[in-house]
């Protein structure tokens, strides 16, 4: 019986450290990956998955879901069904992955060396695939780039038609970067230091090829918050000179591309949001046009559309219509929200409004989370994030004095990596995805597995 756990214990590590992969080959087979090690977590621990040293920080988590649940139900009982609404009960599965994941991080049975390592391969990957796209016009499955909006070029690499790639390698460079130190341990600390400049050029080259603008510019803050946070005085130099040449050659780079310049300075000038023209439109009353409330009808096929009364702002990318509508929406119900996935389902009620527009979800986390599950959700996921942040840098601080053998990197590439993934001004996909899901709770997992370690430590 021992054997045979200890197997399927193996079997579920090398899942994990596979993990990575996965988000490669799409949702079909992340749900594969996160069934199997839901299964077989259950199989070898039970209700050891309940053991927390630390007890607080996992009931205000489940408060989380059980708000998400919660919510859902509300909107049912007084608006009906709805085709989402079974999807908040299916969201419990990544609340179980957490807490496998927790299980295996602090028993010591998942080598999260070998995690970072296994993020570092496959970001690499991708991103090296992406290089050879754009030198030879091709990758190495055949793929072309993808031309949209134009002639604006996309190297999307092993992704093809989906423009997800710099987002991938944000997420797993941003952990696997930490991987060098163990498989370069026994080099010299300026050869190391080589390795991790010539690393941080390739995944930037590449985010700067895939051609998503806001996986670029948090890899660029990802960078610089590292430079910031280390506390080896000779590091904190390194990384920040290295800031500095990922800066220099990002704007070479940009500057001297009429396709990129483009790009990025309408990110800038059109893109972003104003909050201030977002407060004042959210501060108008259009009485008028209550007659169409319930029209569906979008503003801009009303009779008043051409009215010189109505301020219209130029659509761009869209975020400030999505966060318009996302803050109009989450305003309506701002304790506990509308349900899972809601935004999709509520945002036609708005659109015969002027500015507003309807999608699948805001682009934002923050926005899709308080219009979800409103601000007892928000605060139910923020607040133990925080803490774990400020937990886990304590014990990166602590650095030869902690009582357990786990490296510095790995703390410090888990602290940054929630900083970044709960970034609040941030663009980015749904929060409630299984891609998004999926990696949020895999690291949250990994946190409070670091935690439950620190805890027991404390309490001996």
């Amino acid at each position: 019986m021992l054997h045979s756990n200890n197997a399927i214990i193996n079997v579920l590590k090398f899942i994990i450290y596979l993990y990575p992969i996965s988000f490669i080959f799409g949702n079909l087979i992340i749900n594969i990956f996160t069934l199997l090690t839901i299964t077989l977590g259950l199989i070898s621990f039970h209700k050891k998955i309940l053991d927390f040293k630390d007890k607080k920080i996992i009931i205000i988590i489940s408060l989380f879901f059980l708000i998400l649940i919660l919510s859902t139900l509300f909107q049912v009982l007084n608006n009906g069904y709805y085709p989402d609404s079974i999807k908040s009960l299916a969201y419990l599965r990544f609340f179980i992955l957490l807490l496998i994941i927790k299980t295996m991080v602090s028993t010591g049975l998942l080598n999260l060396n070998y995690f970072l390592f296994s993020c570092l391969i496959f970001s690499g990957f991708v991103s090296l695939d992406i290089l050879i796209q754009f030198i030879f016009g091709q990758n190495l499955l055949g793929n072309q780039p993808i031309i949209f909006s134009g002639d604006t070029k996309y190297f999307s690499g092993l992704f093809n038609k989906e423009l997800i790639a710099g987002g991938y390698i944000l997420m797993f460079s941003s952990l696997g970067i930490f991987g060098l130190p163990f498989i370069a341990k026994n080099l010299k600390k300026i050869t190391l230091l080589f390795i991790f400049l010539i690393s941080f050029l390739i995944f930037f080259s590449s985010l700067i090829l895939a051609g998503n603008r806001m996986p670029t510019l948090m890899f660029i803050f990802f960078i610089i918050l590292l430079s910031v946070i280390i506390n080896k005085k000779q590091y904190k130099y390194h990384f920040l000179s290295f800031s500095f040449v990922i800066l220099v050659a990002g704007f070479l780079a940009i500057s001297q591309t009429e396709n990129l310049k483009n790009r990025y300075l309408s990110f800038f000038v059109k893109s972003v949001p104003n909050p201030v023209k977002l407060v004042n439109e959210l501060k108008k009353n259009y009485p008028e046009l209550e007659q169409y409330k319930d029209s569906e009808k979008p503003f801009h096929a009303l009779k008043q559309y051409n009215n010189e009364n109505y301020k219209l702002h130029h659509f761009y990318s869209g975020h400030f219509s999505l966060y318009l509508t996302s803050i109009d929406l989450f305003l309506d119900d701002p304790i506990y929200g509308k349900g899972i996935k809601t935004y999709r389902n509520n945002c036609i009620k708005k659109v015969y409004l002027p500015n507003r527009v309807c999608e699948s979800h805001p682009h934002n986390f923050i926005l899709e989370i308080l219009n979800d599950v409103g601000v007892l959700g928000l605060f139910f996921i923020i607040f133990p994030v925080s803490i774990l942040i400020i937990n886990l840098y304590r014990e990166y601080l602590l650095g030869d004095r902690r009582l357990n053998d786990i490296s510095n990197w790995v703390y410090i590439a888990i602290v940054l990596v929630l900083i970044i993934q709960f970034f609040p001004f941030k663009s980015s996909g749904s929060f409630f995805s299984t891609f998004n899901s999926t990696y949020t709770f895999l690291v949250l997992g990994i946190s409070l597995g670091l935690n439950e370690i620190r805890f027991k430590n404390i309490k001996k």
